[in-house]
């Protein structure tokens, strides 16, 4: 495996559409295992955000990290210690004291079955009866809090997915009230008041659902029309109402849901923009890593030798590479994952390689910056955020203190009033 100075990305424009021709030597799934294992090492085997001058855990993005890991079949090692980590802090990712949230054991209890634990006892939990325990009559999956429910659609469809990966079939009333988030161009709505506002990234994760059980195609293959409508000419894919944006997170999901619904031609599109994201060796410390978006990608490669990671970065890498897998949040498992991570040789290329261009080539996507709505506190980048929350900070996942936790997730409540799941 190699990485060259560049991943040279040509793309053209004809009458079907864009045509991507990719570079001969573009980054592999491999390239970004490297990178992830690289910051699983350096945050003691879990993945960490900084905020306000410290650090917490951030145990959603670890479970992003290893579960694409694992679907990209290698960095065993580094996964089975990450996971370690999070079977041991289990308990403060899925609730806060008295409270439980629903989307938070959802995806837990996927992660569980992905890595073949028992998703019975998981740090002592059944996680099986702790979500069982969330579902209202209506199907819906309903935090326990003090501080209210806010829940939403994609703790609702990673509910449905980690129920049927762990044996237990989803009660029909779970996957009618996800169906019941379905608006009339297709999409799922992120939240169940909202007047059915379509959100691709709560789409593809629904999408992802619905093929779980089975029996949905009409309804997948309308989901896939949404998001394939939402697809721009670059490949890339952008977020709500707050990360409009094409973007890596966001195109990495609907990557997996183009899968699942048999759009290939989409999904190809999909993995060009991932790819033209994707760092090489210009900037050696985020080798193999993808870039939030455009501006992102073109910053970083600006600043060459000097560029390193961020939080960010690294949950972007995280979120395209599952995408960039043949693997969904339904069929990723660690069996056939290899235990050594994957070494980047990211030596200079021979004089005359014509490979070594720069890699900042613009596809055109236009796209913004991260979106405005990242400024709540505490400041953390809002991107595609896939596990059970309050706030763009859920306590849960950061492992705070109870006073701390206390603070923040109050200040949280007041200041956004429902966020992502991350």
């Amino acid at each position: 495996m190699r990485l060259r100075h560049a991943l040279a990305l040509t793309a053209s424009v004809g009458a079907a559409g864009l045509v991507l021709a990719p570079a001969a030597t573009a980054a592999t799934p491999d390239d970004s295992v490297a990178y992830l294992a690289g910051q699983l090492e350096a945050g003691g085997d879990r993945l960490t955000v900084e905020s306000g001058g410290q650090t917490y855990d951030d145990l959603g993005l670890t479970i992003d990290a290893v579960l694409a890991m694992s679907a990209a079949g290698s960095g065993g090692d580094a996964s089975a210690a990450a996971t370690d980590y999070v079977v041991a802090n289990a308990g403060s990712y899925y609730g806060y004291g008295e409270d439980v949230y629903a989307a938070a054991t959802g995806k837990l209890l996927t992660f569980a079955s992905a890595r073949g634990l028992d998703p019975r006892s998981v740090g002592g939990v059944d996680l099986v009866a702790q979500l069982q325990s969330l579902e209202a009559d209506s199907g819906q999956f309903v935090d326990r809090s003090q501080w209210g429910d806010y829940s939403n659609t994609l703790g609702q469809a990673f509910g449905i997915i980690g129920l049927k990966r762990a044996g237990t079939n989803p009660t029909p009333a779970s996957v009618d009230f996800l169906l019941a988030q379905q608006c009339e161009d297709g999409g799922f709505s992120l939240e169940f008041a909202d007047g059915c506002v379509s959100d691709p990234d709560a789409t593809s994760t629904a999408v992802q659902a619905l093929a779980a059980v089975g029996g949905q195609d009409a309804a997948v293959q309308d989901a896939a029309d949404y998001l394939e409508g939402r697809q721009g000419q670059d490949g890339g894919v952008g977020g709500g109402a707050t990360t409009e944006g094409a973007n890596a997170n966001s195109t990495g999901l609907a990557a997996t849901a183009f899968a699942v619904a048999g759009r290939d031609d989409a999904r190809a599109q999909a993995l060009g923009y991932l790819d033209s994201l994707t760092f090489g060796c210009e900037t050696p410390a985020l080798a193999g890593a993808v870039a939030y978006n455009r501006a992102d990608f073109d910053a970083a490669v600006a600043q060459g030798a000097q560029a390193a990671p961020d939080g960010t970065i690294t949950r972007s890498t995280a979120q395209a590479l599952m995408g960039r897998t043949d693997s969904s949040y339904v069929t990723v498992t660690s069996g056939a994952q290899t235990a050594a991570t994957p070494a980047l040789d990211c030596a200079a290329p021979a004089p005359g390689d014509d490979d070594s261009a720069g890699s900042g080539s613009d596809t055109g996507s236009g796209d913004a910056g991260p979106d405005d709505d990242a400024t709540a506190q505490p400041e953390i980048p809002a991107v595609v955020q896939t596990d059970g929350a309050v706030s763009a900070t859920p306590v849960w996942a950061l492992g705070l203190g109870a006073g701390l936790g206390a603070l923040v997730l109050t200040l949280a409540v007041r200041r956004r009033a429902a966020a992502r799941v991350r």
